[in-house]
Parts: C-alpha cells; sequence; structure tokens
C-alpha cells in the first residue's frame, strides 16, 4: 500500500471518519460578518444510500459523512463507499478490507473502484496517490508527477490488474494492464470533467463533463449526453454499463438521474433527499438494471490565511523538524480546502538570481511539508516575494509545491498558467480557485513568453478569467495580493477592485499583503476579507503578530456563510488561537468599520 499524500479529518463514528467536528478552539462568529441564512443540515438519521430498481436496500454512512464516491461489488448486492478522510463503509455484501482512517492523510480521497473479485479495493487521492486493500494490486500512482488539474476519478479494469486515473481536464494516467485509448486533456472544455466509467470489456472507458457532456474512447459507444441541455443541476457522476453493456446513466447534484442506451430509468432521488442533502455518486444495483444513489450532506467549508515565509525562528523550527502550525493543524485539517500566501521563493539555495530589494525571502522545501502536514492544500503565489530569486526559482517553487501535494496558484511559466484556476471536486461541488497580486515589482507579471505572476493590474485578463471560472464551477475563489503595508482599512481602489472581482464571478476573495488584519464583509455579492494579516512570520512585533483563520461554509442555498478565529503570530515562530479578551481585540480588526 502506498502512503501517499491525503488529507485527515476526525473521527466522527466507531466506522470510520467523516468530516469532523470542529472542536477544541473556541468558535468566534464576528459581528460583521454574520448571515442571515441558517445552514439547512439534514436530519441526524437521514438515509445516504438510495436504491432503485431492484438494487436492494442499504444502510450507508452518517449523512455528515464527508462521502466522496461509491463502487458496486461484482454482485452488485453491495457497495463500498469511500470518504475523503479515507474512511470506507462496506454495506450490504461488501466485505471491509481496511481504510484509512485515522491516519495522517495530507490531500482529499476522491475516488473509490472495486476488484472484480469483490475482495479488495483502491482509493485515489486528488493528487492520484493510490492506496490499496485486500486483493487489490499497487500498480503506480500519479502522486509524483506534476499535475496540472486535480484528479477526480478512477476506473478498474475488467482483469483487476490496471486502472485510469482521470483529471479535472480530461487528462488520463494509466496503470497496469489499463490501456492508453485517448484523453481530453488536450481540448479546452466548457465544462470540467468530473468523473469516467469503464466498458464491461475494459477496452474503453466514458468521460463525464460537468455538464453532462460524454467523452468516449476505444470501445466505450456514445450513446447521448446532457451537453446540449439547460441543466438545473450539474452532473456528479456516472455509472455504466448495464448488464448487457449498451448504456449508463447519468447523476446529477440534486439527485436527477439520465439514462442512455439501454440504462433504464428507475426513478430518482431528487424527491427523495432531505433537505441538506446532494447526490455525490451513482452506482451499479440489482441482479438486472437497478442502481443505486449516494448522498451527503451538502456543506463544504473552506479555510484561508495570510502570509507564510521561512525566516528568523519559523528556519529554527523547520530545521529542527518542528511544525510552525502544529497548535493550528487540527482545525485546518477539518475544513474541505485550505489556502494560504507562500511569500517566498522555495529552492535550492544558489538556484536563480536574488533581486535587488528590501527584504528578500528564501525557504527550503521543508516549509511545504510542514503547510502539507498542518491541512494546507493551496498556496498563492502571486505577490511581491514570488521572483525574489528570479524566474527560476519560482518555477522551482512550482515544481516543489505539486511534489509537495500543495496546488500553486497565481503564478506560471507564462501568463496562461499564471492566470490559470485550479479545480477542485468538493463531494459534488466544483471548486475554482485563482490567484491574482496587486504588488507587482517591475517585470515580475508573466507574459506570453515569460515566467512570473498573475497580475490584477491587467484587469481585462484577470476578469476574463474569473469569467471563464464561473462558467465551470459553483464558486469562484479569488486570493489576491492587495492593498497599502500596515494600512488599517482597505483603500476606496481595494474596495472598488474587490466589487469587480466578485461581479466578475467571485464567490469569495481572500486579500493579504499589509501585514495587518482588516475587515471582512459578507454581502450580497459574497465574501471579502481585505487582508488576513501574517500566518507563518518572523517577529511578533504588534500589530503584525494579529492573524486568523477565515473560515467560509458553501452551502447549496444562500449565500457563504463566514467565520473568523483569531490567532497570533509568537516570538517562537508558532502561530496559536486566542481567546477571550485578546481574542475579543483581534475580532475588531476585522469589523464593519474597515470591511469596505
Amino acid at each position: 500500500m502506498e502512503n501517499r499524500r491525503v488529507k485527515k479529518f476526525r473521527e466522527t463514528s466507531s466506522m470510520g471518519t467523516g468530516r469532523g467536528r470542529k472542536v477544541g478552539v473556541a468558535l468566534v462568529l464576528v459581528a460583521s460578518v454574520l448571515t442571515t441564512n441558517a445552514k439547512a443540515a439534514p436530519p441526524p438519521d437521514a438515509p445516504t444510500v438510495y436504491a432503485f430498481g431492484d438494487a436492494p436496500s442499504l444502510k450507508g454512512p452518517p449523512a455528515d459523512a464527508a462521502i466522496v464516491g461509491a463502487a458496486a461489488t461484482p454482485t452488485r448486492q453491495g457497495l463500498v463507499i469511500a470518504t475523503a478522510d479515507g474512511a470506507v463503509y462496506a454495506a450490504g455484501d461488501a466485505a471491509d478490507k481496511g481504510s484509512m482512517a485515522g491516519q495522517h492523510l495530507n490531500r482529499p480521497i476522491v475516488a473509490v473502484a472495486a476488484t472484480p473479485t469483490g475482495n479488495g479495493y483502491w482509493l485515489a487521492a486528488t493528487d492520484g496517490g493510490i492506496f490499496t486493500f485486500g486483493d487489490a494490486p499497487y500498480l503506480g500512482s500519479t502522486g509524483n508527477i506534476r499535475l496540472n488539474q486535480p484528479i477526480v476519478g478512477m476506473a478498474a479494469t475488467a482483469t483487476g490488474k490496471g486502472y485510469w486515473l482521470v483529471a479535472s481536464d480530461g487528462g488520463i494516467f494509466t496503470f497496469g494492464d489499463a490501456a492508453f485509448l485517448g484523453s481530453t486533456g488536450d481540448r479546452h472544455l466548457n465544462q470540467p470533467v468530473v468523473g469516467m466509467a469503464a466498458t464491461k470489456t475494459g477496452g474503453g472507458y466514458w468521460l463525464v463533463a460537468r455538464d453532462g457532456g460524454i467523452f468516449t474512447f476505444g470501445d466505450a459507444a456514445y450513446l447521448g449526453s446532457t451537453g446540449d441541455r439547460r441543466l438545473n443541476q450539474p452532473v456528479v457522476g456516472m455509472a455504466a454499463t448495464t448488464p448487457a453493456g449498451g448504456g449508463y446513466w447519468l447523476l446529477a447534484r440534486d439527485g436527477g438521474v439520465f439514462t442512455f442506451g439501454d440504462a433504464r430509468f428507475q426513478g430518482s432521488a431528487a424527491d427523495r433527499m432531505p433537505q441538506g442533502l446532494q447526490a455525490v455518486a451513482i452506482a451499479n444495483g440489482g441482479a438486472s438494471d437497478g442502481y443505486f444513489v449516494v448522498a451527503a450532506d451538502a456543506t463544504a467549508t473552506l479555510a484561508f490565511a495570510g502570509d507564510v515565509h521561512g525566516e528568523g525562528p519559523v528556519r529554527d523550527l523547520l530545521e529542527r523538524g518542528e511544525n510552525p502550525l502544529a497548535a493550528m493543524a487540527d482545525r485546518l485539517q477539518a475544513a474541505d480546502l485550505v489556502a494560504v500566501n507562500l511569500e517566498t521563493p522555495v529552492a535550492h539555495p544558489g538556484t536563480g538570481t536574488p533581486q535587488s530589494k528590501q527584504y528578500v525571502f528564501l525557504a527550503g522545501t521543508e516549509l511545504l511539508d510542514a503547510l502539507v502536514r498542518s491541512g494546507v492544500d493551496i498556496v498563492n503565489l502571486a505577490n511581491n516575494h514570488a521572483l525574489d530569486h528570479g524566474p527560476e526559482a519560482l518555477l522551482e517553487t512550482i515544481d516543489h509545491a505539486r511534489q509537495a501535494g500543495l496546488t500553486p496558484v497565481g503564478a506560471g511559466a507564462n501568463a496562461a498558467e499564471a492566470y490559470r484556476p485550479a479545480y477542485f471536486r468538493v463531494r459534488s461541488r466544483t471548486i475554482a480557485v485563482l490567484g491574482l497580486s496587486r504588488v507587482v515589482p517591475p517585470g515580475w507579471a508573466a507574459t506570453a513568453t515569460k515566467p512570473g505572476v498573475a497580475s490584477a493590474y491587467d484587469e481585462r485578463t484577470a476578469m476574463q478569467a474569473i469569467r471563464n471560472a464561473k462558467a465551470q464551477a459553483d464558486d469562484v475563489v479569488v486570493i489576491v495580493h492587495w492593498g497599502v503595508e500596515l494600512a488599517r482599512c482597505p483603500g476606496d481602489d481595494i474596495v472598488g477592485l474587490a466589487h469587480r472581482l466578485h461581479q466578475a464571478g467571485a464567490s469569495i476573495v481572500a486579500g493579504h499583503h499589509p501585514h495587518v488584519l482588516q475587515g471582512i464583509s459578507n454581502g450580497d455579492e459574497g465574501v471579502t476579507a481585505y487582508s488576513l494579516g501574517n500566518f507563518v512570520w518572523y517577529h511578533d512585533e504588534p500589530p503584525t503578530n494579529e492573524t486568523g483563520v477565515l473560515e467560509v461554509e458553501l452551502g447549496l442555498e444562500g449565500r457563504p456563510r463566514p467565520t473568523f478565529l483569531p490567532a497570533r503570530v509568537g516570538g517562537d515562530g508558532r502561530t496559536r488561537f486566542l481567546a477571550g479578551a485578546e481574542a475579543d481585540a483581534a475580532r475588531s480588526r476585522v469589523g464593519p468599520a474597515c470591511a469596505g
């Protein structure tokens, strides 16, 4: 079994772990960021597996488990259900062969596939890391490959001696006896790929996009799609094939089912799921032409924090193998996605040329490892330190981040890469994340032929990138480096830019650069955190030592729900949550007076 990087969550039942109850830290709501929309939580005993046709009734995981996928047993009388933290639930005649529950995982699980014997299964992580159980063989992974987009699905060959992984751009990775039969990785897709299924023979596969578009390879027959229909809800998965091998089902997030070829419509979960649940997976069920729909809590939690580098006491901690975010890790690990601003190149000493500027930073890869261990998923490189050692060190930083299991945004080998969003599948949601900087030293902006950062000054390109991302995602997050250092409130220019970012399609705008906390607004346009301050920093001088974590809950309805958790950077290089009067003082920095 490969102990690759996957994300981790707390135990919520004796069977495994779910997204986690967020305990142990005082949860502080700021008046300026409260919303009027209460979370539509599903009933605690809400069913999560719905059977149709001759598929048997099965008991699934609890509704708050972060379910990401399900695979039918060979008899089609059971399901192997996986959650983001690597917990596995065996339902019906599925055999429990183990899970990753309770283990330290740096990247979330996104897919599961069962062996043809029914005695094993694979779990796939968003970075392509593979975990094997029972008689499922380990045949390789993409965990050490530089992926342009995260893995979103997998399928096993008919022999059980191979498997395919598919990325959100439709890129295909093959292992064992799985044959490469083509991909959409070199095409410009209107919608990201969200899953795949293999043919009965193992000689082909289908890819399904978020709009229900179908792409066929090998002996997979094109039998129709929903790509030309106006869907109320995005497609989240597919199941194939029927016993005769001539059809497939597509599943929408609201539980709607679409049938093609000889796949029969046996009903949908749209009128059976209680409020607060969303459909996340569909799998074959029953002896003939039934199927299962699997649902989970609709809420996703994103977390954001400010500037990170590896200087001074932080460097000392890292060189001793310690983690400056150890006290924050439990909370960060409980979120579905976590993003910070990486305010330093990460490269070998001697790489590139130090730039002529007042502050020039450089960190080793142990900083990235600490971020991963703490639960961070995304690092923004669109800032005024990404090229402190020139373009060579920037490109090395990108490589190191990906190798560590992080997704970098906001910079690249050219402008196309720098402005390119990263897409993440969180349960049934597609979330796009972009990085921008409005603090751009001369010559640092990426061009068509030169590495650099995504400049927010080029608003035409920036806004178009956001609009394109919004066309493909449920939610768009823009991480932006902007503002004036040590300014307590954002200027009119920053407030205006935030408005334009939301108008282009951003649901959440998370800012930094002032090195102090500024206001957080939660209006009809979305959530804006103007500055989250420093997060991992080399000194504890007030007020730059005041920091915190912004959590944003995303549901199926209503605007995002933000919560701010105050913290402080210590002189020892460690960041810790605050409570009591100290937390109150920090909360005042994000109040309505400085929220635009």
